[in-house]
């Protein structure tokens, strides 16, 4: 059995990274992430199966930065029987979105536009049905009928603003702060007005 490098994986991971950024899924070949890594082809097989394992890998930290983001806002609903409308809490939220926004600002791209014929490609699905399933468990607890599809227009519209922010690369991240006060100001008017807190 051959010995597996992290150094080696990490190469590629970069390689691969630099040229889905640059070309975008489809049209990058494993040839030029072999030549741009500095790995053979043969080798890189043994590190990952397809080019489709290799994007995944590229994206798995903002995948888990996702992940962990939806649970602490899952856990955070189920906890509570009202919503935390405070500036405060607004604040925390505007400061983690530009996190993500601007850590992962091409992984979010990649997700966004350029997952199609990857295991990720319903990424977007996949998300608005958890973010409805999320809302719609907390409607249900503090006794708030919402209409699904609202749940699903809302889920969209959050993918929205970030695929608008990141498909723009002259953004600076002032601009980008301002927005999104202003469209959390606004979006938590209409859920304190749905909800009647």
């Amino acid at each position: 059995m051959k010995t597996l490098k992290e150094d080696v994986r990490s190469r590629i991971v970069m390689a691969a990274r630099s040229e889905f950024v640059k070309c975008g899924y489809r049209k990058t070949s494993m040839r030029t992430i072999s030549a741009k890594s500095g790995v053979v082809l043969g080798n890189i097989y043994n590190y990952f199966k397809t080019k489709d394992d290799i994007f995944c890998a590229v994206l798995r930290p903002l995948l888990s930065v996702i992940g962990e983001r939806m649970a602490e806002h899952s856990k955070g609903e189920q906890e509570e029987k009202r919503l935390d409308f405070s500036r405060q809490r607004q604040k925390e939220f505007l400061s983690s979105m530009l996190r993500i926004i601007f850590l992962y600002k091409e992984e979010l791209r990649l997700l966004l536009f350029e997952s199609q014929g990857t295991s990720l490609e319903n990424f977007r699905e996949t998300f608005i049905d958890e973010q409805v399933a999320i809302s719609r468990a907390y409607m249900e607890q503090v006794e708030t009928h919402v209409s699904p599809l609202f749940f699903r227009i809302s889920a969209s519209t959050w993918l929205t603003i970030i695929g608008e922010i990141v498909s723009r690369p002259d953004l600076q991240q002032e601009e980008v702060r301002q927005a999104l006060t202003e469209y959390i100001r606004y979006n938590t008017a209409g859920w304190q007005e749905l909800i009647k807190q």
